[in-house]
């Protein structure tokens, strides 16, 4: 499985299952296993199976569901943009800040939905990069609000840490800082009991593991990756790809 880009880099970060507008993170029990199992093996084609059902089904009333389908949205145009499928991720950011829009009209201070909003926004400037000297601060004006909103917000931390790992330094990107984001997302997963069968929380795990390596922190990127595959057996990115790659990288 070809794995994408924040931007053009990220691999799947997206958000979790069901998201509430009370604690911006939860998950729904209907498909989390099954979420988590096509991400865990790579296989794509069962996330769309599954989230064009989720499509068919969604009650326009209802908040939640309707956040659940833009976590959907949010995953497969992750992976559409790592594909070069542009045009096709262009649909899906449609779709999903239609919902977004409406959603931040109803509650302009949820600190998830601006998250979602800023990184839609640097979704765009993954397919069209010129655009980043604009979308850019934009992007980032949105994250920072959902961190001064609630700075426990999980998705909020994880874009923060996104744009700081794979930001330029020259435009305020550090890998360091980036890490401190990703290690208060984690640990936010684990104290509201979010980690079994979660590829979110795998997903960001691996994310703090490789900003770890490429901190030189191979030790504690090593522990990273090993925790993963202790509590997540058979994960193939870290499995058979990241971890062997980074133990033969520095002769562990």
């Amino acid at each position: 499985m070809e794995r994408p880009q924040y931007i053009t880099r990220l691999v799947i970060v997206i958000f979790t299952l069901l998201l509430t507008m009370q604690s911006g993170f939860s998950q729904s029990t209907t498909y989390r296993d099954s979420i988590y199992k096509a991400y865990s093996r790579g296989k794509m084609h069962k996330w769309y199976e599954l989230m064009q059902t989720c499509e068919k089904n969604v009650n326009e009333n209802s908040i939640e569901e309707q956040l659940e389908l833009v976590s959907y949205y949010y995953g497969y145009t992750a992976w559409l943009i790592g594909a070069e499928k542009y045009d096709t991720a262009e649909d899906y950011i449609e779709k999903s800040e239609q919902i977004i829009d409406k959603l931040l009209d109803q509650s302009p201070k949820n600190a998830t939905l601006l998250a979602y909003k800023g990184a839609y926004i640097a979704f765009t400037i993954g397919i069209s990069k010129f655009k980043a000297v604009y979308l850019g601060p934009k992007s980032m004006r949105y994250i920072n609000e959902s961190i001064e909103l609630d700075p426990e917000n999980i998705q909020g931390n994880i874009e923060k840490g996104n744009s700081m790992y794979y930001r330029p330094a020259v435009f305020g990107g550090d890998k360091t800082e980036a890490i401190a984001y990703y290690v208060k997302a984690v640990k936010s997963f684990e104290k509201q009991g979010l980690v079994v069968n979660n590829w979110m929380y795998i997903n960001t795990m691996t994310a703090l593991g490789q900003a770890y390596e490429a901190t030189d922190q191979i030790q504690l990127a090593k522990l990273c990756y090993e925790k993963i595959i202790r509590i997540f057996p058979n994960f193939m990115w870290v499995e058979d790809e990241l971890y062997p790659d980074m133990l033969k990288r520095n002769n562990l």
